[in-house]
């Protein structure tokens, strides 16, 4: 049997959906391309849909732990999918790739059909936002960027969760007058879930003129507004240190997870105020508050080596 033959008859068996999925089996996607990436297309399309998500999403599990295995390519094959669901998928395991390529591609796909994909498309172009910020994306690639989030964020057309998703990656364009703009816009939006969006993209531009804002919202009567502020607070980084004093009381807030957002935020703000608390919280009776607190010292550990941020 030649290597072609093997490789058509091992796809043949991860579309089987009679057989239980065989994550080993899903190495054979690693590196794919050229022809070799045809054949897989090929064999994809005939994969039922249920089948074609249940391996997406494996696919992400593997190349979390495990550095070595490479499936940008079937990724980004999978981009174009008839299906939404995978679609969605494909773009959350593509959440590593910095190339200009995928940016372009999920570009275009804030113009996709599906409401779903063009939000994950929208969320996925954050790191891209913020490669632009610290100069590491082509000038030309960023304006591309740039012009499109402040398109969609504008556009009354697109579902809310589209536009709010927008306006988080435009955060990080802090010094675009048009970006900052809109979000203060989608601050004095009617819609909760738009303001839970522009105070994370407050807190991305590391602007001082919105600090007053997260700190109000650090007191809100609203959980999610609380913890979208403590996560703005930690967005910050040491230049949220200022807003400890209103950041600390939430480490005890009814809602958990606005406590652990205040604790993840104490370990991205550091210093020796945020360390003592933590350690103080390590000893926590309650598990999940202790692990928060230990997982938040772990990245004070990692930033006294390596002072670099991403």
């Amino acid at each position: 049997m030649t290597s072609e033959s093997k490789f058509t008859a091992e796809l043949a068996q991860l579309g089987d959906s009679d057989r239980p999925l065989v994550h080993a089996e899903l190495k054979i996607l690693s590196t794919l391309g050229g022809e070799v990436l045809q054949l897989f297309w090929q064999a994809w399309c005939s994969y039922p849909v249920e089948r074609r998500v249940e391996i997406v999403r494996a696919l992400n599990s593997l190349s979390e732990d495990n550095l070595d295995l490479d499936f940008h390519p079937v990724l980004r094959a999978c981009l174009s999918d008839s299906d939404a669901e995978v679609r969605v998928a494909a773009i959350a395991g593509l959440w590593e790739d910095a190339s200009e390529r995928t940016l372009d591609r999920l570009l275009a796909l804030l113009e996709d059909d599906s409401g779903a994909v063009r939000a994950a498309a929208a969320v996925a172009l954050a790191p891209f936002a913020y490669r632009a910020e610290l100069d590491e994306l082509d000038a030309r690639a960023a304006q591309r960027l740039l012009a499109v989030l402040l398109r969609v964020s504008g556009d009354p057309e697109q579902p809310l969760e589209v536009r709010r998703r927008a306006v988080e990656a435009l955060g990080y364009f802090a010094d675009s007058r048009e970006a900052q703009a809109e979000v203060g816009r989608a601050y004095a939006h009617p819609e909760r879930a738009m303001r839970e969006s522009a105070i994370l993209a407050m807190g991305r531009s590391m602007r001082t003129t919105w600090f007053p804002y997260i700190e109000r919202e650090l007191q809100s009567p609203a959980p999610a507004l609380r913890y979208e502020a403590a996560r703005a607070v930690g967005e910050l980084a040491e230049e949220g240190r200022p807003l400890l004093v209103a950041l600390l009381p939430l480490i005890d807030d009814d809602d958990t997870e606005v406590a652990l957002a205040a604790i993840w935020a104490l370990g991205q703000v550091g210093g020796p105020n945020a360390k003592r608390i933590l350690e103080r919280l390590a000893r926590s009776n309650d598990s999940t508050r202790r692990q928060a607190a230990s997982d938040a010292l772990d990245e004070l550990s990692f930033e006294d080596v390596d002072p670099r941020r991403y």
